[in-house]
Parts: structure tokens; sequence; C-alpha cells
């Protein structure tokens, strides 16, 4: 009696039994992602993405396209889905409301590059050399949402004791940072957000920002800015999952993810085509930073 119960507790105890476990628990694995306005055709066009997660787990895998990161925020943080794929604001977003979610995996760029930094450029041929020199002047702006073109920018400033509203004659409104390039490029502006990946940002392949592409297309000198300021690092958007997912399928996904450019490089295609780089593991300490930085901006002092 005694040798069939040994037997019977290491059969509870085997992989074979632990992995039925989380797959009872997990039912199905529901992935929320941004579809746009044809949400038919963008869940078709992420099926190979969707089946190889379902090889991966063993469990049934379903998408959930949303029309905002808001819809992403809310059935991730009620439970409705448990992996979302977010852009860094949306996660930070995420976090503030629940604390119920982490980052799993990033891309990262073809450079290996892990995220970028926001910018504050003036031309180089100007007499703006630092935030010094850019008192009283006209800073264009991308739109009050803007990540890179505005929230980290003038955060950061405030981080530094500088105020933009007081400090800047005006701030130029536009559409995105590239507009904003463009505004300093046609006089309506004396600086300019932007934003890079590269480690050196005047100098940039197409691909790394607006600085790039405005430089490739000739609509700017090579050499015609000059860095004024520029932020700490800003992570590219995670794949998030909610903490009280197993532990058994965190590892199943990290695995199948880190490997996902490799072994199945369409799959990864269809989720990341811009980042060429693969996915990499992460942490929560670069969004939590970001995180800290703009609730302290925002807080009422």
């Amino acid at each position: 009696m005694r040798r069939v119960l040994v037997a019977l507790i290491a059969l509870a105890l085997s992989p074979a039994a632990a992995l039925a476990g989380w797959r009872d628990d997990v039912k199905t694995l529901k992935v929320g992602f941004i579809a746009g306005d044809n949400p038919t055709q963008e869940v078709a066009r992420l099926e190979k993405f969707r089946w190889r997660l379902q090889t991966a787990l063993a469990v049934p895998v379903t998408l959930f396209p949303a029309r905002s990161y808001q819809a992403l925020i809310e059935a991730e943080s009620s439970g409705r889905i448990q992996y979302a794929i977010l852009s860094s604001l949306a996660y930070v977003a995420l976090d503030q409301a629940c604390h119920c979610a982490e980052p799993l995996v990033q891309p990262v760029a073809a450079d290996g590059a892990r995220g970028f930094r926001a910018l504050i450029v003036a031309p180089a041929a100007s007499r703006i050399a630092s935030l010094d020199d850019a008192r009283g002047k006209r800073l264009a702006v991308a739109r009050k949402d803007s990540l890179s073109g505005r929230l980290v920018p003038l955060a950061g400033l405030a981080a530094e004791g500088i105020d933009a509203e007081t400090t800047f004659a005006s701030l130029v409104e536009t559409e995105d940072p590239l507009a904003a390039l463009k505004a300093l490029g046609n006089g309506d502006a004396d600086l300019a957000v932007a934003w890079s990946s590269a480690e050196e940002p005047l100098t940039a392949p197409r691909d790394s920002g607006p600085i790039g592409a405005l430089t490739a297309d000739g609509g700017l000198p090579p050499g015609g800015l000059r860095v004024v300021w520029r932020s700490d690092i800003i992570p590219f958007g995670p794949h998030a999952v909610r903490s009280d997912l197993p532990s058994e399928a965190k590892d199943a996904l990290r695995r199948a993810l880190v490997a996902m450019r490799t072994d199945d490089p369409d799959a990864y295609d269809a989720i990341e085509p811009r980042f060429e780089g693969g996915f990499v593991e992460v942490d929560d300490g670069p969004y939590r930073r970001l995180g800290l930085l703009l609730a302290e901006v925002a807080a009422p002092q």
C-alpha cells in the first residue's frame, strides 16, 4: 500500500501532471491588440502569431481586437484578457490602474536598441546651444498625448526645475515630432521636439526616428541640427501578461516569444513588423521609472 501511495505522489509531482494543472487553470489564453478600423482583417493577419502561441502553450489562444489602448487596459485590468500588446504609455497606465500585470518581453530594433530618447533640437547654425539659450524662444511640440513629442520632454524639463510654459516664449502646437521638425525648418519655431532610437541621433538611419526620416527625404541637411536636451531611454512597448497567469504559462510564452524571430519569422513579422531585432526578456524597471516621471509632473503642486 505504501509503495502505491509513493507512486501516486510521484505521479502528481511529475512535469506532465504539473503541465495539465496549469493548462486546466488557463483554459484559453486571450491576447489583446490594437486592431484599428478593420478587426476582421487584422485578426486574420495575426493568425500565424496566434497559432505559434497556441502551439507553445498547448492551450487554445484567441485574439481580442481592440480599437484603443484604453480598451486594452480595461480588458486586462478586469481579467477579460490575460495578455496585451501595449505601448510604453499604455503599460504605464495599466500598471497605475491595477498593478495586476507585468511586462514579459519587448521588441528591439535591428541594431539592438531597446527604446528611444526624446529630444529637443535647434538649428546647428543658431546660437541656441543649451537650455539657458532657449529661454524666450519658441518650442514646437506635438499633440498633448504624444509621449516623445510632448509628455516626456515637458516632464523631463519639469524634473530639472524648468517650467516650459514660462521658459519658452510659446509652445507651437503641431501634430507629431515630424511636423514639429518641419515647423522648425519653416521658421515657425526656434526649437523642436524629436526622438531617436540611435546612439547618434543626428547621423541616424531613416528608421531611427523623424530626424533620420527627414534627412533621408532631403527635408533636412545632414548636420543641420543640434541636440539641446535629451531624455533617458524610453523603452519600446512591451507584451504584458497578467501577474496571476501561472508561472509555467509565463515561462512557456517567454521562451516562444524570444525564439520566435528565429524559429518562425513569419509569426514574428505578423505581430512586430517595425522591429527587426526580435523579442528580448524585460523587467518592469524602465517602465516604472517612466511612470514615476510622468506621475511626478502630473501631481498637484
